[in-house]
């Protein structure tokens, strides 16, 4: 027998044009793209707007350089070449995360070694890193999920007590500040992504943040042909790439940065106000939120959910009904430890070798989060104060008439 789908609501809780639209632009992105057109100059090699946009972006996250490449895949891909991570070596990845964070592990020739995420706040722990070190670990990547925060004070003294090299996947965390500093610069590296569903986007596009002059060298050296900064066109000391993001992509994200801290200090606003209501409304937690995060980006607001408080309505029908009512609602992320290419190891054609020697182990906190978490879009945290808090209200509602709702649904 198979599930009815959810009551839809006779008259939905939210209107169509209750939140802003995403992606957003204005005028400014239409001026930049048209002054890249008249420049001639588009090629990531030549890229006035994107240099300077990569620059302008490591400084608002308290870095000295910025990496402006394709995308967040290849960023985390040029962050462990510039490392000398590469065949043999272990990199330590959270359970839960896209599957980019391991699959970058991968393309350098490295071995993903998957663990399980704090139950909280989805992030890594330092104890929880520490258990699953061995002589062959180089690197630790840490996802700041929905711009929340890893134990980065912890991770940052673990990792130079252990020498491991840290990395920041922080292609949820633009904007995000630990103890009045950026994320993105507390490890080697810090990886963004400006893919279409980020906080900020271009469609795609990447940076890659660092302190270390030498490490953005080799890092651009990678995405660059395999050059270095002193060679000519044809010189090419090491093995490399191109991914280097084009000035279409810079021109979009520069007029983006410009208004950008003003998005993330309403989305952070906002997103508190709306953890605050929720403590109102039994069965819903919002995601831990460290008290030495200073800012959050929210990529997503998460919400823990508890099914035995709206009379056992299981998960997927909560999102269901908040999205009927006009709720931008996202799909969680699964467990890699779930997705095929881990748990059945399909490494071929590039890892054949890896098949039979790699080994996951489970994550029950991360296996679980597709049903036990809501994830809203982050653009109903750019609407008015009024607005988000009448989510609250109608999360209170629904748990209210939950019986009847859940019936109506089985």
């Amino acid at each position: 027998m198979t599930a009815s789908p959810p009551v839809r609501p006779p008259v939905p809780a939210f209107a169509a044009d209750a939140f802003p639209e995403w992606p957003a632009w204005t005028t400014a992105e239409q001026n930049n793209l048209i002054a890249a057109l008249g420049s001639g100059a588009w090629a990531g090699s030549r890229a006035r707007q994107t240099r300077d946009f990569a620059a302008a972006f490591a400084r608002y996250h308290d870095a000295a350089h910025g990496v402006p490449l394709s995308n967040g895949t290849t960023t985390l891909e040029a962050a462990l070449i510039a490392l000398g991570v590469g065949e043999g070596d272990e990199v330590i990845v959270p359970a839960l995360t896209f599957v980019a964070t391991a699959s970058a592990v991968l393309r350098v020739g490295a071995v993903p070694v998957i663990v399980d995420v704090d139950p909280g706040s989805l992030c890594l722990r330092a104890d929880l890193v520490d258990g699953a070190v061995t002589e062959r670990t180089r690197a630790v990547i840490v996802v700041h999920l929905a711009g929340a925060a890893g134990d980065i004070d912890g991770l940052v003294a673990l990792c130079e007590l252990r020498s491991l090299a840290l990395v920041e996947d922080c292609a949820h965390a633009h904007g995000s500040r630990w103890r009045g500093r950026g994320l993105g610069s507390f490890g080697a590296f810090g990886s963004f992504s400006f893919q279409q569903s980020k906080l900020m986007t271009a469609g795609e596009g990447g940076v890659l943040v660092t302190n270390d002059q030498a490490l953005a060298q080799a890092a651009w050296g990678y995405a660059n042909g395999g050059r270095d900064a002193i060679g000519t066109t044809y010189h090419h000391p090491s093995i490399g790439t191109n991914s280097r993001m084009t000035e279409w992509q810079g021109a979009v994200l520069a007029a983006q940065l410009d208004r950008y801290p003003q998005q993330c200090a309403t989305r952070n606003a906002n997103g508190l106000a709306l953890a605050r209501a929720l403590t109102q409304v039994p069965g819903l937690t919002a995601q831990t939120r460290d008290e030495r995060l200073d800012s959050q980006g929210y990529y997503a607001f998460v919400v823990h959910y508890r099914s035995d408080e709206f009379a056992g309505m299981p998960c997927e029908t909560f999102r269901d009904l908040l999205s009927a009512h006009g709720v931008p609602v996202v799909q969680p992320y699964p467990s890699l430890t779930t997705l095929d290419v881990f748990a059945q190891r399909r490494f071929a054609p590039t890892r054949r070798s890896l098949r039979d020697g790699f080994t996951i182990a489970t994550a029950p906190v991360a296996e679980a989060v597709p049903g036990t978490t809501v994830w809203i879009h982050h653009r109903v945290l750019l609407a008015e104060r009024d607005t988000v808090l009448r989510l609250a209200e109608l999360c209170a509602d629904i748990r209210q008439d939950a019986a009847r709702l859940t019936a109506a649904s089985s």
